[in-house]
């Protein structure tokens, strides 16, 4: 009779919309019936009933509102394959109904109540509701603040079931849950989609007839789409960030991990696995939102022990909680507990090197907790019988380094040690006026130097003995020396020759010269302003007003020009700078005069770097951002080669040199940017601990052997080797096969039965005839 009922119900569910009068009230009364007695009811009957409305609501016959609260009510039978069918059915609606665009009504209130179901005190029902939250949120349907926030709520619930799911997510570590819904996503989804090959493109776009090829064409446009978003999801789900999300979108972040760690942590009698997820929220909270939780840091000092359970996830939630704004005098309690317990001659090496790991991650995020005398005593360990508690001495001593170097002692600061450098005051913010490192791309602007010049290069003057790099020659630490100046004639507008680069000065860094040479330089510029005499006489007023400009700074460096050219005033070098110098200023000029002409200010008499900044103008650029990037770079580069003397070294090694200087560079930008986003990345427990060599069982010792083995030769003796040996013939053999005439082989024969007897010796047959005298 159940089977009945159940088949009649979906019966008249299949046709209720072609008798719209006669089953009007069909879907409101299979509700009733299930709300007031789904616990009575036969699971095959419950089930059947259950469907027939689902196959209502996937006809728009009735709303997700009516259904939902149904469907969580009966989350509370103890029927496991309806649960199962009622929640792939709620993930489903809801992303089908936000497939073509989000309906923002719709996820309002089912927001709302789920908000509500969580907060309830069914354990059933919340947790099925914090699953849907989820599960949403992995399928990147529901991915606002409003559905962290509900989530959230969730961490409050008196349930420790409740709660640790919850904790998880923003953990996470759900990775368990998703292998369990892989099934799932395969129906939904189905198998992963390849990529079209060539011969299908071909074939949709010139094989077949007109018909054929639009088929084919749309086909092929399913497939790329559907390649696509499987590329997407693989790129989200690979990314480091993924579980920070949730934690960004969190309203009252500061209420959230207070409440968290008074009610579980301090009060709360939770499992030690629940208590270090929740250990683990609630330090990276305080981490990423830099919040002020000062009982924290105490609570997690009388854990700091070697022998504790699990102490370096502890460890990992105090470098986690640490930032720049904590009080130093919350912190160093902390730091010298971590330092008696772990650092000490007594303790294992492993342990060590997890006490040294930890107190440099803790400097790095507050170094002003660290005291010269500590910093001396952990110092001492870098020359520790273990080597990985040495490795992790080092780097400690490598990052104060960079941070403060006059607390390590002379011989530990490196060369070039700036010991101007300190960390910020406590509590001091860098407000940031400008673009960072747009006052470079400025000077290299103002300079006239092309992208070309961001790089640095060796000196191939011939003039120039030393052959020194040219940016250690360059006054500024961010322009270079080189300018490009041409060797062929620019008057008559031919084709130009290769550039040829000179060592000289950069016009914002003149070299000082006599009067001759100020002659000649202008009289090189009186003769390319007669080469452009043709154009409109807006070039030569310009250079006028810029001429003016620079009148006074061109003035007060002529005494000083004077004093170097008028040593070598003759030489091919002082020519070539003085060339130099003014094609560099007349590409200036002219450069100056462009931008002044696009702006529609030809009449200013200011130059650029004296008015607006340069983002203020215009909108920079990709091309800007790496053309800045370059030339930091570039002025890392030169300040690792500034290091070392450059005098006596060969071309070859000042090579190497700059390679080095390139990498150190390169390092050190990546280290800044690390830095800069340390509270925002996720702390590896592993880091903390010391590399460990785990033994190989003897299957993976013979394959390692086995392994070296390829493409070696086979091991043996070597008269073996020679036995087995498959090249040519050995003389001996050469011989007897030789064709010779009968009598030289008689007599070769006779020769060496002649030999043979002449070696033979009786004493070699003593054992033979020992004792035959004897009677």
């Amino acid at each position: 009779e159940a089977k009945e009922l159940a088949d009649l119900a979906m019966f008249v569910a299949q046709v209720s919309k072609l008798y719209p009068k006669s089953t009007a009230d069909f879907a409101q009364e299979l509700i009733a019936l299930l709300d007031s007695h789904a616990p009575l009811l036969d699971s095959s009957l419950r089930r059947g009933l259950v469907q027939a409305l689902l196959l209502l609501r996937n006809r728009s016959q009735l709303t997700a509102m009516q259904l939902l609260p149904l469907s969580f009510k009966l989350f509370k039978c103890p029927d496991k394959l309806l649960r199962q069918l009622l929640f792939k059915h709620i993930i489903s609606d809801i992303k089908n109904s936000n497939k073509k665009h989000r309906n923002e009504k719709l996820n309002k209130q089912l927001q709302s109540f789920l908000y509500g179901v969580i907060g309830d005190d069914n354990e059933a029902a919340a947790k099925k509701a914090l699953a849907v939250c989820t599960e949403l949120w992995r399928r990147r349907v529901w991915r606002d603040a409003r559905t962290v926030n509900v989530i959230a709520s969730a961490a409050y619930h008196k349930s420790s079931r409740v709660m640790l799911a919850a904790v998880k997510f923003f953990l996470g570590q759900d990775k368990a849950d998703e292998d369990l819904q892989e099934d799932s996503d395969r129906e939904d989804e189905g198998p992963k989609t390849k990529a079209p090959t060539r011969e299908e493109i071909y074939k949709a776009y010139s094989a077949g007839t007109r018909s054929s090829k639009k088929k084919k064409q749309k086909k092929l446009a399913r497939v790329m789409a559907s390649v696509k978003k499987t590329e997407r999801k693989d790129a989200s789900a690979t990314s480091g960030h993924e579980s920070f999300a949730a934690l960004h979108l969190l309203h009252d972040p500061q209420t959230f991990a207070e409440r968290l760690f008074s009610a579980r942590l301090l009060s709360g009698n939770e499992k030690f696995e629940t208590r270090m997820a929740v250990l683990n929220v609630v330090s990276r909270v305080i981490g990423l939102h830099k919040l002020l939780v000062l009982n924290f840091y105490p609570f997690l000092q009388k854990y700091i022990a070697p022998h504790t359970r699990d102490v370096t996830l502890i460890l990992t939630a105090l470098v986690s909680a640490a930032h720049d704004l904590v009080p130093p005098d919350i912190l160093v309690p902390v730091l010298r507990q971590l330092v008696d317990q772990f650092v000490h001659d007594k303790a294992r090496p492993e342990v060590m090197t997890q006490g040294l790991k930890t107190a440099r991650e803790l400097c790095l995020r507050c170094p002003l907790i660290m005291s010269p005398e500590l910093l001396q005593d952990l110092v001492e360990y870098k020359k520790f019988r273990n080597k990985q508690v040495a490795s992790a001495a080092r780097g400690l001593i490598g990052l104060f380094r960079e941070l403060q170097p006059e607390m390590l002692l002379k011989k530990d600061r490196g060369r070039s040690a700036d010991l101007l450098a300190r960390p910020a005051v406590y509590g001091a913010t860098n407000v940031a006026d400008r673009v960072d490192g747009a006052e470079l791309l400025e000077e290299a602007i103002a300079a006239g130097q092309g992208s070309s010049d961001d790089e640095v290069h060796l000196s191939s003057d011939e003039g120039s003995s030393d052959g020194e790099l040219e940016s250690i020659e360059s006054g500024d630490g961010g322009s270079s020396d080189w300018t490009e100046v041409s060797s062929g004639d620019e008057e008559d507008g031919s084709e130009k020759k290769p550039a040829k680069r000179l060592k000289t000065k950069s016009p914002s860094t003149k070299s000082p010269g006599s009067e001759k040479g100020v002659a000649a330089m202008k009289e090189v510029e009186d003769q390319d302003s007669e080469g452009e005499g043709d154009d409109d006489g807006s070039d030569s007023e310009e250079e006028g007003e810029d001429e003016e400009m620079e009148g006074a700074e061109e003035e007060d460096s002529e005494q000083e020009e004077a004093a170097k050219l008028q040593a070598t005033p003759d030489s091919v070098t002082a020519m070539k700078r003085k060339l130099a110098e003014a094609h560099a200023l007349k590409k200036r000029k002219r450069s100056m005069s462009a931008m002044d002409t696009e702006d529609g200010q030809d009449g200013l008499d200011e130059p650029h770097t004296q008015g607006m900044n340069i983002e203020a103008e215009r909108i920079l650029t990709g091309e800007d951002f790496e053309r800045i990037r370059k030339l930091k770079q570039k002025r890392l580069i030169e300040a690792a080669m500034a290091k070392h003397g450059l005098k006596s070294m060969s071309k070859h090694k000042k090579m190497r040199l700059l390679e080095a200087a390139e990498e150190e560079a390169e390092e050190q930008l990546a280290r800044q940017e690390n830095r800069s986003q340390i509270n925002e990345t996720k702390m590896d427990p592993s880091s903390l601990e010391a590399r460990k060599k785990r033994s190989h069982d003897k299957e993976a010792r013979m394959a390692t052997v086995l392994a070296g083995r390829d493409g070696r030769e086979r091991f043996g003796a070597t008269s073996g080797l020679k036995k087995s040996k498959t090249g040519g013939l050995s003389e001996r053999e050469k011989q007897r096969r030789k064709a010779m005439p009968l009598m030289a082989r008689v007599h070769q024969v006779k020769r060496r039965g002649d030999t043979a007897r002449r070696n033979y010796s009786a004493k070699h047959q003593k054992g033979h005839v020992r004792g035959a005298g004897k009677t």
